[in-house]
C-alpha cells in the first residue's frame, strides 16, 4: 500500500513538473509572439526624429537632460531591447527576491512587452508578463508561471503599462520627446511635466533633474490599478557612458498602495541593445 502511494505521489510531481515546463514554454513563445508582432509593423532600418533639442519650446531642464543624455540625436533606434535585474518584492513588506527582465520596445508604435523571472528559491518562481500592444494591455502575475495571482487586462492595465513606459525610457531618452503621446510643461530649472495622453485619460508625470542635468527621479500621478489606488516612484543612480549614451546603470522604484509605500523592485542595468 505504501509503495502505491509513493509511486502515486511521484507520477503527480512528474506530471506536475511536466506540466510546469509546457506552460513556461509556452510563455516563452508568448513573448517571441509578441515581439515577432511588433516587430512586422516597421522595417528594422527605420529611425525615429525628434524636435530640435535645443528649441526653448522645451522646458530648460528636459533641453538639459536630452542634451546630456543624448550626445548624437540622429538615427535614434526604433526598436529596443532592454534587460536588468535584482531585487523584487511581490507581496508587501515581504522579502525581496532575486528576478531578471526581458523588455522589447516598438517605440514608434509605443509598444512593448516584457517577461519578468522571479527566483524565490531553486524550486519556486513567479513570472510576470506585461502587454502593451495596440488594443491588447495585459498584467500577469503568476506562480510557478502557472498560477495566476492578479491579472489585470484591457483598460484597467493600461495606466500602470503606461508608467512603466515612461519609466523605462530613461534609458531611451528620445523617446520623450518623440512620442506623440506626449506633452511637457515647465515647472522650476530642475523640473519637467509630462502629461500622456492615453484612451482612458491623462496621466501625469514629475521628472526631476540634478544640477548636472541629469535625470533622477519620475514620481506618477495616482491612479486605479486592479481596483487600488497606485503610483509609482523611480530612483535612478550611477550613470555610466553606454554606447554613446548617458543612461543610468541603477534604477529604484517605489509603489504607493492605498496609502503603503515600499519598495517594489532595485535593479541594476545588464544591457541594452538599440536596434
Amino acid at each position: 500500500m505504501l509503495k502505491k502511494i509513493l509511486i502515486l505521489v511521484l507520477l503527480i510531481i512528474i506530471s506536475f513538473s511536466i506540466y510546469t515546463v509546457l506552460a513556461n514554454l509556452y510563455l516563452d513563445r508568448q513573448y517571441e509572439q509578441d515581439v515577432s508582432s511588433m516587430q512586422r509593423r516597421y522595417t528594422l532600418s527605420d529611425n525615429l526624429s525628434i524636435p530640435n533639442p535645443n528649441s526653448i519650446s522645451i522646458p530648460s531642464s528636459l533641453r538639459r537632460y536630452i542634451q546630456v543624455s543624448i550626445p548624437d540625436h540622429r538615427n535614434l533606434s526604433t526598436y529596443v531591447n532592454l534587460n536588468y535585474s535584482g531585487k523584487y518584492r511581490k507581496d508587501k513588506y515581504g522579502e525581496m527576491f532575486d528576478f531578471k527582465v526581458k523588455s522589447f520596445y516598438n517605440l514608434k508604435n509605443e509598444e512593448f512587452v516584457s517577461e519578468w523571472f522571479i527566483d524565490e528559491n531553486r524550486v519556486t518562481f513567479n513570472k510576470l508578463r506585461e502587454v502593451s500592444i495596440g488594443d491588447k494591455q495585459i498584467y500577469e502575475f503568476k506562480y510557478m508561471g502557472i498560477k495566476n495571482n492578479q491579472e489585470v487586462y484591457g483598460q484597467s492595465a493600461l495606466p500602470f503599462l503606461k508608467s512603466r513606459l515612461i519609466i523605462d525610457a530613461v534609458y531611451f531618452p528620445y523617446y520623450y520627446l518623440a512620442s506623440g503621446s506626449i506633452d511637457y510643461r515647465y515647472m522650476s530649472n530642475n523640473r519637467t511635466l509630462l502629461e500622456l495622453n492615453t484612451t482612458s485619460g491623462k496621466i501625469n508625470f514629475i521628472l526631476d533633474f540634478n544640477e548636472q542635468g541629469k535625470l533622477i527621479s519620475i514620481t506618477t500621478d495616482e491612479f486605479n490599478f486592479d481596483g487600488n489606488r497606485v503610483s509609482l516612484k523611480a530612483y535612478y543612480d550611477d550613470y555610466i557612458d553606454y554606447q554613446n549614451y548617458n543612461l543610468p546603470a541603477s534604477i529604484t522604484v517605489e509603489i504607493e498602495n492605498n496609502f503603503d509605500k515600499y519598495v517594489l523592485y532595485e535593479a541594476n542595468l545588464d544591457s541594452v541593445t538599440y536596434r
